[in-house]
């Protein structure tokens, strides 16, 4: 065996060891994150999809709920915030308003707004997708 061949493997493992220093902090950085994010109140995209199904959801739970003839549609998202733990809860803070539809209408797409005011809503959405779990879990409305 010459010198050459004899350092190969030497050169292997300083390189393999170098590597994994290299890499240790992003291992850290990421087991971190992971640990942060259960339990932890995060600002979520209002255009995430399961963030649409959850506003979705208890905007239809609040019409079925509402005495009001007339159905309500969204206005705006205003802010979403999602905690994770044995499931998600999604914090949803909306604008949403009352329609000139009767919630019985056959066709309710592009049901204009009334000319009443708009309301501010708190929903609070608990959602557990692989048991095929959502619940509207508080429902807060004034006028805006």
């Amino acid at each position: 065996m010459d010198m050459a061949s004899s350092l190969h493997v030497p050169l292997l493992l300083l390189a393999a060891l170098l590597l994994g220093l290299a890499m240790a902090p992003m291992a850290l950085e990421s087991a971190t994150k992971k640990l942060r994010l259960r339990g932890e109140i995060q600002d979520k995209d209002p255009n995430d999809e399961e963030v649409k199904y959850a506003v979705d959801f208890a905007l239809e739970e609040y019409n079925k709920d509402s005495q009001d003839p007339h159905l309500f549609r969204l206005s705006r998202v205003v802010r979403v915030h999602q905690q994770v733990a044995t499931g998600k809860s999604y914090y949803l803070d909306v604008e949403i308003g009352r329609t000139t539809c009767a919630k019985d209408q056959p066709n309710q797409v592009d049901c204009p707004f009334s000319e009443e005011p708009m309301q501010l809503c708190s929903f609070e959405v608990f959602f557990r997708p692989w048991e095929y779990l959502i619940e509207l879990t508080s429902s807060k409305c004034h006028q805006a």
